[in-house]
């Protein structure tokens, strides 16, 4: 198992610390000084924290304001985005938060430290709000975005998958427990997965039972005594013959995660690069069913590019993710508000339009160490917000694979004994999750080109033709994570009434009046106030 859970973002708090006094001596990119406002921005400024510290949220506003109109400071923008979320003006917040990103990022790609653009960057994203609607419709077509497939991508549609070696529910049934599994979750599984240690021999008897259950394998081989062990000799030859003979797809994760310093193989990006390179060549040259995964952690994001081997040696890119309840397990640090698609927007941003996406490790905490929490909402709602926004947002993303494991029990440290993850440990969880992947979308056998799934999802465009009949799915997330109810109208009357995803409805152009229509999307947060509402017009013939 690697480190992946202790991380929770780490660094996080130390970040955003130094980001509010980073901002404060940042260096304005213009200044704009209005002639008709003779007091100075630094006055205006000063006076806004006055106010703020008083309570007067309303004046301090103002003041900031017009601060800003002066002078669009890091610093200035901070208090701005800072005075609007005490005054629940979230959205406002959100894009004030942007605005100082977008400051952060410029002076960081100039001096290379842009640890204080991500931060803020998380801030802003925590409270910003999104409607949009998609069209799934029959009649399939690539949904890669790429002219090119990579070995074993689907054209469309996404591998499900998980690791189930330690999980409580199914690790008696030995070599049974992937098909326990597969029951237990009412659906086959593509893709099950490990972790091996580098000079270990292939593990062909648990590939054997995998396939057995009708499975593919990843598997996470680590070199656990360093990259200078690796080298192009017996041992790795015999291990891609090994691969091979298995008859199975492999998806082969090599020295996963290296841009974290918690794993032994982080720190030398041209020695990593120079080592999955070479083992790449070799799995090429050995063994045709192996496709190679190059997988990073989803934080430190900074890190990720300079360890890219390139894409003569890369199949597939992947991503470890983790919804926690707490950062580092301190109840003082909830994480409520992070929405694990943020975690994938970056490296998919890079990567996807080359190569397949592949979420290699995933959880979502339903019982945290800290406070004893039981967060069984928390997990389901990540979940639903990583597998459905995926399915809408990141078509290139093929594959998430679940971390079924309760940490608490099962782990070799104290720092990372925080969270349960194991789908089989909490029946809500478990029934979600079994519903939710019912969806033709979720893909329970690895193929090459075709798929199983028949249909499209497109974003949909405001003022266009709706000719045939389709589901409209939703995509939601505002400033609250937890969403009391999403309300859907179309020409008035409403269509569904939902507390989690999938929004969806029908939408039946032969059953409506030719000519212009309106869909509208009413979001209410955790106390039951209007978060947000979108509307959408479309004609039909």
């Amino acid at each position: 198992m690697t480190t992946a859970r202790k991380k929770g973002w780490r660094g996080l708090r130390f970040i955003l610390a130094m980001a509010f006094i980073l901002a404060l001596t940042v260096q304005p990119l213009a200044q704009t000084v209005h002639a008709a406002d003779t007091v100075h921005h630094w006055k205006h400024y000063t006076n806004g924290v006055s106010y703020m510290n008083q309570g007067k949220i309303k004046l301090a506003i103002k003041e900031f304001e017009l601060a800003v109109a002066q002078s669009e400071q890091a610093g200035y923008l901070r208090k701005l985005a800072e005075a609007y979320t005490l005054d629940n003006q979230f959205q406002k917040a959100a894009d004030t938060y942007y605005r100082e990103a977008k400051i952060h990022k410029a002076i960081g790609e100039k001096s290379g430290d842009l640890n204080t653009y991500f931060a803020v960057l998380a801030k802003a994203d925590a409270l910003n709000t999104e409607i949009d609607l998609y069209l799934e419709k029959d009649g399939a077509s690539s949904a890669s975005g790429s002219s090119q497939l990579a070995k074993f991508e689907p054209a469309s549609g996404m591998y499900i998958g998980a690791y189930v070696e330690k999980d409580s529910g199914v690790e008696k049934q030995n070599d049974g427990k992937f098909d326990a599994f597969n029951k237990l979750a009412g659906k086959q599984h593509a893709v099950f997965f490990n972790y091996h240690r580098y000079g270990n021999p292939f593990p062909y008897h648990w590939a054997e039972t995998v396939k057995e259950a009708g499975g593919a394998i990843q598997i996470a081989l680590q070199p656990d005594d360093g990259l200078n062990a690796v080298k192009d000799d017996a041992y790795l030859r015999k291990f891609a013959r090994d691969a091979k003979a298995a008859g199975v797809p492999v998806f082969l994760r090599f020295a996963s995660e290296m841009n974290g310093s918690w794993v032994k193989w982080n720190g030398n990006p041209s020695l990593y690069i120079e080592k999955f390179r070479l083992v790449s060549k070799v799995m090429k040259e050995e063994a045709p069913n192996v496709a190679m995964v190059w997988s990073p952690a989803a934080n430190p994001k900074q890190k990720i590019a300079a360890y890219y081997p390139g894409d003569d040696y890369v199949d597939w890119v992947g991503l470890s993710i983790y919804s926690v309840k707490y950062f580092n397990g301190n109840v003082k640090e909830p994480a409520d508000q992070v929405n694990p698609l943020d975690s994938v927007d970056y490296t998919y941003k890079l990567y996807a339009s080359r190569k397949p996406i592949m979420i290699s490790e995933f959880g979502a905490t339903h019982f945290s160490k800290a406070g004893n929490t039981s967060s069984v909402n928390f997990a389901i709602t990540k979940m639903n917000m990583l597998y459905h926004g995926a399915k809408l947002k990141y078509p290139r993303v093929k594959s998430i694979n679940w971390f079924s494991l309760n940490t608490l029990t099962d782990s070799y440290s104290a720092e990372r004994s925080l969270n349960n993850f194991s789908l089989t440990e909490s029946p809500a969880l478990l029934a979600s999750y079994g519903k939710m992947i019912q969806d033709p979308y979720y893909l329970s056998k690895v193929v090459s080109g075709s798929s199983s799934y028949t249909k499209t999802v497109s974003k949909f465009a405001n003022q266009g033709t709706i000719g045939k009949p389709a589901t409209g799915v939703v995509w939601v997330k505002t400033y609250d994570p937890y969403i009391s109810k999403v309300v859907i109208k179309l020409d008035g009357a409403v269509v569904l009434t939902r507390q989690q995803y999938p929004y969806t409805f029908s939408i039946q152009p032969d059953k409506l009046k030719a000519g212009s229509h309106k869909i509208e999307v009413v979001v209410f947060d955790s106390k039951n106030r209007e978060a947000s509402r979108k509307s959408y017009t479309f004609k039909t013939k």
